[in-house]
């Protein structure tokens, strides 16, 4: 059983599991956590376990059901096992192939009080380790009423440092688990579901973030929503970092003014011949092959938080353009369009996955969406391999 005498309880909920089709019970969702949580506890001692195992004492003890007997528990789990829904619902995952649907569970067996339990195989994988997750904390989802807040909470974490993506008001519908007929109107699905999620949310004192939404019409029609979340800070700790933060700030700036500062800064997508520095009257600017510039206030203000959280990168890396293509390039890809003889097209997309250097050109080492790896025949200058038509 877990220890519920905390306020945390984390579990690593892959993102295809948090963005489904929500046709789930507040109760239903619940459980499922507490299953996977506790599969999940299993599986880190024993990599082969499949099958795994909890008392419905367990899930009655935790959800506070103690008027509730075994029968309920079993009729959720009934519920759960029976219901289809579609996973990876906002796509988030896209380099997944997987697409489909299955039961949250795929099923159990009740013996005595003690519940057996399995997940399709489809994705157990993805569920039992998960490469793209939200960290869900059951804690919080234990005291949120609405199977609303819980879909909305559980979607606020699996973006908590990124935003989440616009969708139409029936994707929304769909995420959130109404059903065609609940609520038609969009004035009274505002107000019943989206408008009462939200205030469970924001008014809960264990969240460490609020949220709001922005709507999108046309003509007299709502069409779509975005949701946005707004993380809480420590007002005491946020002053005493912000302190910390510009006392180091002038530090740096006194030691490095009119020098080079760093060159190394490829996590905030600048490539490694950009250049950064401190001018004499201490702003930071950037030399990219020589054109000097001073950066604008927000960009600046951005580089500045990023060393102060790394303060490792304030260093110039020495670097020839081997170096900068195995750093910088190597896991792009490029899309290949070509031209079949009956004048369809087919868009085959590589990734670059190695180069080496002859001559001052470079060959790439390319990789197929089969899998399949050879080496291009003609060698690229530098130049030309920067102008590459690289996708996002």
């Amino acid at each position: 059983m877990l220890d519920m005498n905390t306020n945390t309880i984390i579990i690593d909920k892959h993102s295809s599991s948090i963005q489904i089709s929500n046709k789930i019970t507040a109760v239903q969702r619940k459980s499922y956590n507490y299953m996977l949580k506790i599969a999940k506890n299993s599986f880190n001692e024993d990599k082969n376990r499949r099958v795994f195992q909890i008392t419905a004492d367990e899930l009655l003890y935790f959800f506070n059901l103690g008027e509730k007997n075994h029968t309920y528990i079993k009729e959720e789990l009934e519920a759960l096992n029976n219901t289809q829904i579609r996973y990876n619902f906002l796509g988030k995952d896209k380099r997944s192939k997987r697409w489909g649907s299955f039961s949250l569970i795929a099923g159990f067996e009740y013996k005595n009080g003690i519940i057996e339990y399995s997940f399709p195989h489809q994705i157990i994988d993805m569920i039992l380790e998960p490469n793209m997750f939200g960290k869900i904390n059951l804690v919080i989802v234990k005291s949120l009423k609405s199977r609303y807040s819980i879909a909305l909470y559980e979607l606020a974490e699996d973006y908590i440092n990124a935003q989440i993506p616009k969708m139409t008001i029936e994707e929304c519908r769909t995420l959130i688990g109404l059903g065609e007929n609940q609520y038609p109107k969009f004035s009274m699905f505002k107000k019943h579901v989206l408008d009462v999620a939200l205030s469970e949310i924001n008014s809960s004192e264990n969240m460490a973030f609020t949220m709001t939404y922005e709507l999108e019409t046309k003509g007299r029609s709502t069409t779509h929503i975005k949701f946005i979340v707004h993380k809480k800070e420590n007002t005491e700790q946020t002053g005493e970092k912000q302190k910390n933060f510009y006392r180091w700030k002038n530090l740096i700036v006194q030691k490095y003014k009119e020098q080079p500062l760093c060159n190394n800064l490829t996590e905030l997508k600048y490539l490694k011949w950009t250049l950064f520095f401190i001018d004499k009257n201490g702003f930071l600017g950037k030399d990219v092959e020589g054109k000097r510039t001073i950066l604008e206030k927000e960009e600046a203000f951005e580089i500045w938080e990023f060393l102060f959280e790394n303060p490792h990168k304030i260093e110039i890396v020495p670097l020839t353009q081997l170096d900068i293509l195995r750093k910088d390039f190597r896991g792009k890809k490029i899309e290949q369009i070509t031209t079949t003889a009956l004048g369809g097209r087919m868009v085959m997309v590589l990734t670059l996955k190695e180069f080496k250097e002859e001559n001052e050109r470079f060959f790439i080492e390319i990789e197929q969406e089969d899998g399949t790896h050879f080496w291009t025949q003609k060698s690229f200058s530098f130049e030309e391999i920067l102008g590459m038509g690289f996708m996002e």
